[in-house]
């Protein structure tokens, strides 16, 4: 398939989060800052890079501060926003933007999770769902870890036969890692009802048992963001072994800063040491305060003298 033949792609962001909690009080998931910009601006250029003549966004959780994220974020190709009054979950999420008339009337469209670091090459995904006439096609990883996520198994012929929990692979077994990146056919897409459901259970599962849903193995890069301490790691490995300062920051001349992401408003005064952090949205770090390891984000207030370390903190504004 050649990318004009896609008809749109959608951003999956309207989930609660509730594995970054206490962040995801405040801010969503997909909404966190990444040096600068928000975690679904990986997934909006991912779905531009891979041929999307537009993207499509869904919100429910904190909806006007994850629409404003998505607003914010420069594409070369429109944005149109889903916002949905109570949560659809992800395939329902998908039938709503499509009965709005969002996501066109022909040609499949690229589905991606807003809540990773993505830089994957889909071109290969794109050609095998069209050669293949699969209802489902998932852009697939070599499985570093199956302790820690699903496993996804392929016939020879590039069908998934199955998506087994987290575990050790079976004998022979040769396990996929899939990092919420797929293409959906028009027709699995129209037969979505409109209603709160999962992707596994309402496309995945009829795909399968009819041998419509294939997976790919593409080169690329994906990172997950889906605890604070993954959220952490993720920003210190962009990070490399500088330090991010926003223009609005302000850092005294005798404050320390190692390895950091500071955010807009974001104060750190005299003789204040922040190690390994991120911190947004008017933090204020205190004479001689340390902060260590620690996501602060909102007006939090670290009071001279104090000791933050391996804390994750998020304030109203």
């Amino acid at each position: 398939m050649s990318a004009g033949g896609l008809a749109a792609a959608m951003v999956l962001a309207a989930g609660r989060g509730t594995r970054m909690r206490p962040l995801t009080g405040v801010v969503p998931k997909p909404a966190l800052p990444v040096l600068g910009e928000p975690v679904l601006a990986w997934a909006m250029r991912q779905a531009e890079r891979s041929g999307a003549p537009r993207v499509v966004v869904n919100a429910w959780h904190l909806a006007g501060r994850l629409e404003a994220a998505a607003a914010a974020v420069p594409l070369g190709v429109p944005v149109a926003l889903s916002r949905e009054e109570t949560l659809m979950d992800t395939a329902g999420g998908l039938a709503l933007a499509r009965e709005r008339g969002l996501l066109g009337d022909r040609g499949p469209v690229i589905v991606l999770n807003g809540d990773g670091l993505y830089g994957l090459e889909l071109g290969p995904v794109l050609e095998a769902h069209e050669g293949n006439g699969w209802d489902v096609t998932l852009a697939l990883l070599p499985h570093l870890d199956p302790g820690r996520w699903a496993r996804v198994v392929l016939d020879g012929e590039g069908r998934v036969t199955a998506i087994r929990p987290p575990g050790r692979p079976g004998p022979g077994e040769a396990p996929f890692l899939y990092p919420g990146a797929m293409v959906v056919s028009r027709g699995a897409l129209e037969a979505l009802p409109v209603e709160p459901g999962g992707i596994p259970g309402a496309l995945w599962r009829p795909a399968m048992a009819s041998g419509r849903m294939g997976g790919v193995v593409v080169a690329g890069h994906w990172r997950e963001i889906g605890t604070p301490a993954a959220y952490l790691d993720a920003v210190l490995e962009l990070l490399g072994d500088r330090s991010r300062v926003a223009p609005s920051a302000v850092v005294a001349s005798s404050a320390t800063v190692g390895r950091s992401d500071l955010g807009e408003g974001v104060t750190v005064a005299d003789g204040a040491v922040v190690a390994e952090s991120i911190l947004a949205g008017g933090v204020t770090v205190g004479a001689g305060a340390r902060v260590i390891r620690s996501v602060l984000l909102g007006p939090v207030t670290i009071a001279p003298g104090e000791t933050v370390a391996g804390a994750a903190r998020a304030a109203a504004p």
